[in-house]
């Protein structure tokens, strides 16, 4: 009977453990479940962290199309590479990008321009003006540079050098020379009418030989051409003949003196350019936008040569063909400081300033990290390095 008590107490013990058995088991089971959960998720996602790295990073990314042109010191060759200001300048900004560039050079702004109209090319970069038109059609980066328009002439040494030299040029020019060579034909007549009717006259000719007499004869016929002579001949016919030579004489010294101060007067007028109102009526080469040339040719310049490259305009400065270059600042100093250090100088007050940026299409993505990649550059002090590199100065700003 007790055996039998204890067997049912027991029992009843054991079934009153079964629900917290059973608990402890889901809970077991729960705790499984979860477990694999995670481990499976961690299976799915770990491929995404082993594949390669997404189009945007710079392993991937394609080149940035950049459209620019031939202008120094913006963009040039030397030694078979592309240098110059904006070079430099892009270069910093890709590296910033994490960019590789895919450049194509064009033979002008409006070239540049057309190609990011159309889609061939990302952004532009190389001395383009930021105008009012344009800003309308594209977008723009923060300026790179800025810089106003000057006027540039021969310098005041390279002016005396070209004042000798087109003196000589005019003296041995064909049509000069041609004079001088009928007046040294007309010159035989005097000279043997001298010496045949002043032969025997020993204050004009102490030789009545005709040789050396012919030549004391040449000898005062010249000083007579330049209003030298002194003694003056006896015979009647070779003062008539002297009268004659004396009047041709002084047309010959007119003539010639006519001709120097001529020149001498030209290099005095070019050395007074101060300012657009001295090159009303010169020629003038410009270097610069279409809108700078309307700007110009508004100011009542009436004789305006266009280039679109700086070197033949430097070239016909030199040659004299124009009187000035009218082009922007930061191109004209570099010009003066480099290969035409003492033949040019800047001259009068800068005018129209203007500012020259990275041009792309409207909306373009590339223009914020552009932006930020220039802020980079002028807060760091890279820009001011580049600008003092080129332009020998540090820029203002």
């Amino acid at each position: 009977m007790v055996n039998l008590k204890r067997y049912l107490i027991s029992g009843l013990i054991k079934q009153g453990d079964r629900p917290q058995l059973r608990s402890k088991s889901r809970s077991t089971i729960g705790y499984g479940i979860v477990v694999a959960g995670l481990i499976l998720l961690l299976l799915a996602v770990s491929p995404a962290y082993t594949q390669s790295p997404p189009s945007s990073t710079p392993s991937t990314a394609p080149p940035l199309r950049i459209a620019t042109r031939l202008i120094r010191p913006d963009v040039f060759k030397e030694d078979g590479k592309l240098v110059g200001f904006s070079v430099d300048i892009g270069r910093n900004i890709l590296e910033q990008l994490q960019r590789k560039a895919d450049l194509k050079t064009y033979a002008d702004v409006p070239g540049i321009l057309n190609a990011i109209r159309l889609g061939q090319a990302d952004v532009g970069i190389a001395a383009i003006a930021i105008t009012k038109k344009r800003e309308q059609e594209f977008d723009f980066s923060y300026p790179v540079l800025s810089g106003e328009l000057q006027i540039m002439v021969l310098s005041e040494g390279e002016q005396s050098r070209n004042a000798e030299r087109d003196v000589l040029q005019r003296l041995l020019d064909p049509s000069l020379l041609r004079l001088f060579g009928s007046i040294a034909l007309l010159m035989l007549i005097p000279v043997h009418i001298l010496w045949y009717f002043e032969r025997n006259n020993p204050e004009l000719i102490d030789n009545p030989s005709y040789i050396p007499g012919i030549f004391q004869a040449l000898w005062w016929t010249l000083l007579a051409l330049v209003g030298q002579a002194e003694d003056m001949p006896k015979r009647p016919v070779a003062r008539i003949m002297a009268l004659f030579w004396v009047f041709v004489g002084i047309i010959f010294l007119t003539y010639f003196t006519a001709i120097i101060t001529a020149e001498l007067t030209v290099q005095e007028f070019q050395s007074n350019i101060q300012g657009l109102g001295d090159l009303q009526k010169r020629p003038v080469a410009v270097i610069a936008d279409p809108e700078a040339i309307d700007y110009l040719q508004e100011q009542n310049l009436q004789q305006v040569f266009k280039f679109a490259q700086p070197e033949p305009a430097y070239e016909a400065l030199l040659a004299k063909k124009v009187d000035a270059i009218i082009a922007p600042g930061p191109l004209l100093f570099y010009y003066a400081s480099h290969n035409g250090k003492g033949k040019v100088q800047i001259v009068g007050t800068p005018f129209r300033e203007q500012f020259y940026s990275i041009v792309m299409p409207k909306n373009s993505p590339y223009r914020k990290p552009i932006n930020q990649a220039i802020l980079t550059l002028k807060e760091n002090g890279t820009y001011g390095k580049i600008h003092r590199k080129w332009f020998g100065v540090r820029p203002q700003d």
